[in-house]
Parts: structure tokens; C-alpha cells; sequence
């Protein structure tokens, strides 16, 4: 079975691959009919459908979730910063290694990472997964100095500030305007908890003791009646912003990211862990927003598995209507819309890009293919990135 999504899914179909690129795609009778002398690879079983992709992940981090563990999200950031600051390089590319290996087996074809370490890039050229690279921006200083890689294929680069409370309002002005030039794509984590809420009402909040730990003065926080509408204010948000976990978001915020065309990064398993609350997806949708679906990173989920990501969402979202097929959305057209690159993938379209996935048809069959899959699928029979295979069960 082949699964354009977000199309009715094709019994018995094919795909022809030129290339790298997905060039005809129907029923296999007439796709073999059509191109007699291609090389044919033959799947028992399988649905074969576009290749996952994660929204946010940070895969220079290795499992650090127990260790970080902490009543608060301060103290979790807290604890994250001290854990970080005893690991090498050699820890770094040994957690890039084995994380985009996990990504290749469970499917995921298209990554958006946030390197801090400037370990990711070269690792992930070398492993062959498509990316979108965000390099971490921290400064709470009156200007910065911004430069970037050259894209190349497979990897593209972008910038990420790396939220309201750790980048200055200076700081962030060069970085748009950089980024706004040279055309680059930015993420940066927005509205993830309370304690940002309040720090930029002026009210008690914990991230205070973040302040005091990195010696930046107070009054340098941000201000602001929501996170959205403070970069807002400063002229931040834009069509080329991936928000990342827009947790504490109001129906004002909600109007100011679609004003804007401002995508989001969902990852509601690492917002259940850090005790951060529930992204109002629902709503986001209703209004029209684009929304993918992201993993982040060991130091706050079990495993970087989209597939368990998925499962969660649905389980979370489901009472509010949001279906299995929306989850696959999410998962893949909707992802590729968030990173900007959804006339190359996301959907089994010729003329795109052939990263594609095959998986095994569930053994039970309830009529919803989605819900199905959803329920039984954990890894791959086939991962393919531009026509590559990089992963053969």
C-alpha cells in the first residue's frame, strides 16, 4: 500500500524514483506497465509513505532525562546547563551518532536540530539525513556579531535564539536582520512555561535564580504582557519562525502568531515530563496555523522515536477531535511546512524529493489505516533520503 498523504492511501500501488526525485506514482500495474526496464523493489505487506519529520531535536545531548530530573523547569534548565558544562566534544558526536541512527531506523527523514556544540553538522552530512540546522544563540549582551554556513543539499542552516529570557532585545534585532537578509530560517523556544510567563510580567518567577546563576542583570529581562507579544513588539516574528512548545499561549497569542504566519514546533511529550502544560493544538489548527511535531531532546523524553511522539499526541489530543490521520499531518506535510521545505518533502508528490518511508501493515484491521499504524508501528523496513537507502530492516 502506498500512502501519499495527504491523499486516499493506494492499494496495491507504486512509485518510480529518478534520481532522487519522485517521479510517477499509481497503481503498480500501471507503473510497471509504464516503465518496463526499472530496477523493481518488491515490499510484502508494507504501506510506504513519506518520511517523518522532527520539528525539534537537540541531538548533541545523550540521555540525560533521569539525571536532570527536578521539581521545577528552572531547576531542569538549571540542572541541564551544570550537566552540559562536564561533557566533551567526543560525548557530543558519540550522542549525534547513535540519536541519527535512531532517527533513521524509526523513520524520521527530515530533522530540525538546534546545535550548540558545533558538533551536528558535519555528522549528520555524513549520515545522509536531511536537515534543517538552527545554531543556539545565547546573549544577553547590547549586540552580536551573526554569521552562517553554506547550505548544502541535504542540510540547510538557520539561526536560534534561544528564547525571549536568554537572547537581549538587541540581540535579537541582529539576528533578524542577518537572518532576514541572507534568507534563513529561525526557531526559537517560545511561551514553554510558566516561570517565562511571569518573568516577563514582572511577577515572581524562578527563572530569576537562572539571572543570578548566569550574572546577567535583572533588569535586562524582557517585558511584556505574553512571550508572543513581547517579539512581537520587537519586531521578531515572522513567516521564517519555527516557535517551539507556545505552551502558555492566549487567544491574543494565538491571533498574533497567525497575524504573523508563525509556524510551531509541537513536542508534547517533553512538555509532560518538564510539567510545562498542554499545547492548545486544537485551537492552533482551528486558526489555521501550521504545527509539526517534534521529539526535543534526550534530556527531557525516553527516546527520539517519532512514532511514540506520535502516539502520544493522539492520545493527548484526541478528546479535543484531533484525529490519527491529523497526527500524520503533523507528522509529515505539516512538518515540512514548519521548516520551509514542503515543495521538496513531506508528501509523495512527483516532482518532490524521495525520502521515503515503508512499514509494516498492521496485523489489525479496524478500517482506520492512521489509528492502526499508530497503534502498532515502532520502527522501519525501509528508510530512503533522496532516493538513498539509508536504513534496510
Amino acid at each position: 500500500m502506498t500512502c501519499r498523504h495527504p491523499s486516499t492511501p493506494i492499494i496495491n500501488g507504486a512509485l518510480v524514483i529518478n534520481k532522487g526525485m519522485i517521479s510517477a506514482i499509481g497503481q503498480a500495474d500501471y507503473i510497471l506497465n509504464r516503465f518496463p526496464k526499472r530496477d523493481v523493489l518488491r515490499l510484502q505487506s508494507a504501506v510506504v509513505m513519506p518520511g517523518l519529520v522532527n520539528t525539534h531535536a537537540h541531538l548533541e545531548l545523550p540521555q540525560l532525562l533521569n539525571s536532570l530530573r527536578a521539581q521545577n523547569f528552572t531547576d531542569w534548565v538549571l540542572n541541564l546547563v551544570r550537566a552540559t558544562k562536564k561533557l566533551s566534544k567526543q560525548a557530543y558526536a558519540a550522542a549525534v551518532s547513535e540519536n541519527l541512527q535512531t532517527l533513521i531506523q524509526t523513520g524520521t527523514t527530515t530533522v530540525a536540530e538546534i546545535c550548540t556544540h558545533a558538533v551536528s553538522p558535519a555528522i549528520i552530512k555524513k549520515m545522509g539525513l536531511r536537515a534543517v540546522v538552527y545554531h543556539e544563540i545565547i546573549n544577553m549582551g547590547p549586540r552580536l556579531l551573526v554569521s552562517g554556513q553554506r547550505d548544502s543539499a541535504l542540510v540547510k542552516f538557520g539561526f536560534s535564539p534561544h528564547s525571549p529570557y536568554t537572547v537581549s532585545q538587541a540581540s535579537l534585532h541582529d539576528i533578524e536582520k542577518y537572518a532576514k537578509k541572507r534568507q534563513r530560517r529561525l526557531a526559537m523556544h517560545v511561551a514553554e512555561s510558566q516561570d517565562e510567563l511571569n518573568l516577563l510580567r514582572g511577577k515572581k518567577s524562578r527563572l530569576e535564580k537562572l539571572f543570578k546563576f548566569a550574572h546577567w542583570d535583572p533588569s535586562s529581562a524582557p517585558q511584556g504582557s505574553s512571550s508572543f507579544e513581547y517579539l512581537d513588539r520587537v519586531g521578531f516574528l515572522s513567516p521564517r519562525l519555527l516557535a517551539v512548545h507556545a505552551v502558555q499561549a492566549t487567544d491574543s497569542d494565538i491571533r498574533i502568531i497567525k497575524k504573523n504566519n508563525v509556524s510551531l514546533a509541537h513536542c508534547p511529550r517533553s512538555n509532560r515530563e518538564l510539567n510545562v502544560g498542554r499545547m492548545p493544538l486544537k485551537k492552533y489548527l482551528d486558526a489555521g496555523i501550521t504545527v509539526g511535531l517534534g521529539t526535543d531532546s534526550l534530556a527531557s523524553v525516553t527516546n527520539l522515536n517519532m512514532w511514540d511522539e506520535m502516539r502520544y499526541a493522539f492520545q493527548l489530543h484526541r478528546c479535543d477531535g484531533i484525529t490519527a490521520e491529523d497526527i500524520f499531518k503533523l507528522a509529515t506535510i505539516s512538518g515540512a511546512q514548519a521548516l520551509g521545505i514542503d515543495t521538496e518533502v513531506g508528501s509523495l508528490v512527483p516532482g518532490k524529493k524521495a525520502d521515503i518511508i515503508a512499514v509494516s501493515m498492521p496485523k489489525k484491521n479496524t478500517g482506520d489505516l492512521y489509528s492502526d499504524l499508530l497503534r502498532e508501528t515502532k520502527s522501519c523496513i525501509i528508510t530512503m533520503v533522496n532516493g538513498k537507502i539509508l536504513y534496510r530492516e
